[in-house]
């Protein structure tokens, strides 16, 4: 049983896999026929470079392909596909968080094994080696009634503090904190806090933080990682609950009842 919040925070979830070894046969030629497959839920196709996480993205095409977005009309839904990856994120555009349990994986889990059928259909592949899976929250506390900048973090986060540099005339410093913590032999997790301001006003501040449960298995199957998400779901959510202040959480985030 885990507590869940009404109105949570949270600005965007990514469910991850990185497999190893990389999907050699899978080519550019493939990706538009996996979007014919899709493109009634995800229209919009892009190009971004390849993230650079997990191994090596060595491949033998003259062009070497791309890390590829597929977008759905809500903007909300993203799947990203390259050489060794397969995400799925959910971003906030005015729209309530979903639930894990509820929506966001099991989004990923049907496309997920949509392109595994591909791939085995399509290209003879077996399925995907999963090495290294990842599952981020990403926090955005705007300027509110307990929040109006980056002095009022402690407020937010009470073990946070922020340096002292003996310089009178500083106010309102921003900073950039990263940490990371060894939960269980197979999973990590680290915590970036960041202050910044919102895209389109540069005077209106934020504080974000991010919750990163991360892993590298080797080599292991679908439901292998299945499993893990579950701990990493479970360890992300504690850690939320425990950094946070409970009266914020109770009067701003507000818990509901606990759900399995």
């Amino acid at each position: 049983m885990s507590i869940a919040f009404e109105n949570p925070p949270i600005n965007e979830v990514v469910v991850s896999t990185y497999f190893n070894p990389q999907l050699s046969d899978f080519r550019g030629e493939h990706v538009g026929l996996f979007w014919e497959k899709i493109r009634e839920d995800y229209p919009v196709a892009r190009q971004q470079p390849p993230v650079g996480v997990g191994p090596d993205l060595v491949s033998d095409e003259v062009f070497p392909m791309p890390r590829y977005w597929f977008i759905a009309d809500d903007d909300a839904k993203l799947i990203q596909i390259q050489k060794n990856a397969f995400m799925f994120n959910w971003r906030r555009r005015d729209n309530a968080y979903p639930r894990f349990h509820q929506d966001i994986k099991p989004t990923f889990d049907r496309y997920y094994d949509l392109f595994s059928r591909f791939l085995r259909t399509e290209i003879q592949m077996e399925d995907p080696a999963i090495d290294l899976c990842e599952l981020t929250y990403v926090n955005v506390v705007e300027r509110c009634a307990f929040w109006d900048g980056p002095q009022d973090t402690q407020d937010v986060i009470p073990s946070f503090s922020l340096l002292n540099p003996g310089v009178d005339t500083i106010v309102s410093p921003g900073f950039d904190c990263n940490y990371t913590y060894r939960v269980e032999d197979d999973l990590q997790i680290s915590i970036g806090i960041r202050s910044g301001v919102m895209a389109q006003q540069a005077d209106a501040p934020v504080l974000i933080f991010e919750i990163r449960a991360r892993a590298r298995l080797g080599q292991v199957t679908k439901s292998e990682a299945d499993e893990w998400f579950e701990r990493a779901h479970h360890s992300v959510l504690e850690c939320f609950v425990g950094m946070t202040a409970q009266d914020i959480q109770e009067r701003h985030w507000k818990p509901t009842e606990a759900v399995r």
